[in-house]
């Protein structure tokens, strides 16, 4: 009668742990416990099986070969269990196939132990009869020892990382710890029973099927896909951005905490709930309106001053779709963007004011710039612009093979004006002379004031007959007008030398041919216009 007993035992712990084995097996991409659990349920069906198999024999021979074979499940079940306890620290665990060979080795010793055994009975020394029904048991060698001080050591170390996981406040271990618990008596019963050489059939088995059920339950309860709707429900409520979910017609669905505080400080007479209700509702008519909820693609709005609020807000709205791309609503992520768009206008603001700034000293920089290159009394460029002008016009005649003229103007008798009428007038003077040089000039000519009462025009093209011409029409007009001044009447004239490129001259040689020209026109009487010598046509 107990070997009917025992062996329904092992047949039902082998039904249900091949049910676990098989389940797991199907849901083994969800998690990776899965995987460990379908292995820990086949080696506990083989192992059971054999358990009962051997409870049908009384032939020693058969009955330790029958035993031998059930180490396979036995290896199984060792090694699922250690891999599985990982898996319950950590989630994102994966089996490696270094921790696969390392985890093989002792199972393939065994195993060659046991197929090795008739040969040398160091892991089974014979087999005995019981007191159930003269069901045979086996005497085990010093190999078995080794073996099973391998598989308790493995699973107390797998015991130990799951009573870790419980002590650190993991509600979710103690499923675990409770199947543990329940499979380690039976074990430790049957080691204590074989230490003492006990004829005692194998219940470990058992116990190990009967943990197996709630190990799944467990991991069934927590694993990742389990666990998925209420993390996402978690950090649905938890998220600081405002998070309004709305179908189809644009109604509110749902929405999380942050979303309903926000939209109570937008609108303090809005209504205590907003499912149901419409964008209108929801951030006011203008607003409302001005969402564009578009099907196919995603939309960025920044509001400024919501519903009068004195708030912006940057929404994103972003389309829903079911499987087969049907569009089913939107999501619209709010986030309160006031004191960044405040810092964003205040920063406008000392950009523009920097700009600005930025303008008035590059105006006050251009203007000092010219005021360097000017003469203060007349206006005209002094002789620091004269002689960067002169050198580039040098430079350009000498490239283009074009004429360049020269003139070296200086007022006839100006002591005399200082002397009779004051610096007053001679100032006077010097300003109306450059007046009427400037109204002379053409485009790309230049006139400047090269010190005291002496002027320098650059005639860029001008021939030596053309700019004597000039000069001469120059010198008339100057003459003929006369310049009243305190009720005097001052009548000037100037003296002028002219002198053009020619090839090889310098600037310096210029100014030197066109003040030697002006020292003989000084020299033949003044009020008259020279030309040097160096420029004059050859006879």
């Amino acid at each position: 009668m107990a070997t009917y007993v025992l062996t329904l035992l092992f047949l039902t712990a082998a039904g249900i742990a091949a049910a676990v084995s098989v389940t797991g097996w199907r849901r083994r991409h969800q998690a990776p416990g899965y995987g460990a659990m379908a292995v820990l349920g086949a080696g506990i069906t083989q192992w059971a099986v054999v358990d009962a198999a051997s409870m049908q024999f009384r032939d020693p021979g058969i009955v330790l070969a029958l035993l031998g074979s059930a180490f396979i499940g036995v290896c199984a079940v060792v090694a699922s269990w250690h891999c599985f306890s990982y898996t319950t620290i950590d989630r994102g665990w994966r089996l490696t196939r270094r921790h696969l060979t390392w985890l093989a080795i002792e199972p393939a010793l065994c195993l060659l132990a046991v197929a090795t055994n008739p040969w040398h009975h160091q892991f089974f020394a014979g087999a005995e009869p019981t007191g159930f029904d003269g069901a045979y048991v086996a005497i085990f060698g010093p190999l078995f020892w080794l073996h099973t001080t391998y598989c308790y050591v493995l699973l107390g170390i797998a015991l130990t990382r799951v009573i870790r996981g419980w002590a650190r406040g993991a509600s979710r271990y103690r499923g675990y710890l409770i199947a543990v618990i329940i499979s380690m008596p039976s074990a430790i019963f049957n080691a204590i029973g074989l230490s003492l050489h006990g004829k005692l059939i194998d219940l470990t088995v058992l116990g190990f099927a009967v943990s197996t059920p709630i190990m799944y339950v467990m991991m069934t309860r927590f694993s990742l896909p389990g666990l998925a709707p209420v993390a996402h429900e978690r950090v649905f409520q938890k998220i600081g951005d405002a998070v309004v979910v709305v179908d189809a017609g644009g109604r509110v669905l749902n929405l999380n905490p942050a979303a309903d505080r926000l939209l109570h400080s937008l609108l303090p007479e809005a209504p205590s709930s907003y499912v149901g209700a419409t964008l209108r509702v929801l951030f006011g008519a203008e607003t409302g309106i001005k969402l564009v909820l578009d099907a196919d693609v995603d939309v960025d709005h920044t509001i400024q001053n919501v519903a009068g609020s004195g708030h912006d807000l940057e929404v994103r709205v972003s389309a829903l779709q079911d499987r087969a791309g049907r569009s089913i609503g939107w999501a619209l992520v709010a986030r309160d963007i006031t004191e960044r768009s405040r810092q964003r206008r205040e920063l406008e603001r000392v950009n523009n004011q920097l700009r600005e700034q930025l303008h008035t000293i590059e105006l006050l920089r251009a203007d000092l710039a010219e005021q360097a290159v000017r003469d203060h009394l007349t206006g005209l460029h002094n002789r620091r612009y004269l002689m960067n002008a002169l050198a580039a016009a040098v430079q350009h005649a000498s490239n283009a093979g074009t004429p360049l003229a020269l003139a070296l103007v200086d007022l006839d008798h100006f002591k005399r004006v200082n002397d009779e009428y004051g610096h007053a007038a001679g100032d006077a003077v010097l300003v109306e002379l450059a007046r009427t040089l400037s109204r002379a000039l053409g485009d790309g000519e230049v006139v400047a004031r090269h010190g005291g009462e002496e002027f320098v025009l650059l005639l860029p093209g001008a021939t030596p007959a053309e700019a004597v011409a000039r000069l001469d029409a120059l010198r008339q007009t100057v003459r003929d007008n006369a310049l009243i001044f305190g009720g005097a009447t001052i009548v000037t004239t100037f003296s002028a030398g002219v002198t053009v490129y020619t090839g090889p001259e310098s600037p310096a040689t210029l100014l030197q041919a066109a003040d030697d020209a002006l020292y003989a026109a000084k020299q033949g009487g003044r009020d008259r216009v020279v030309l040097a010598a160096a420029a004059l046509p050859a006879a």
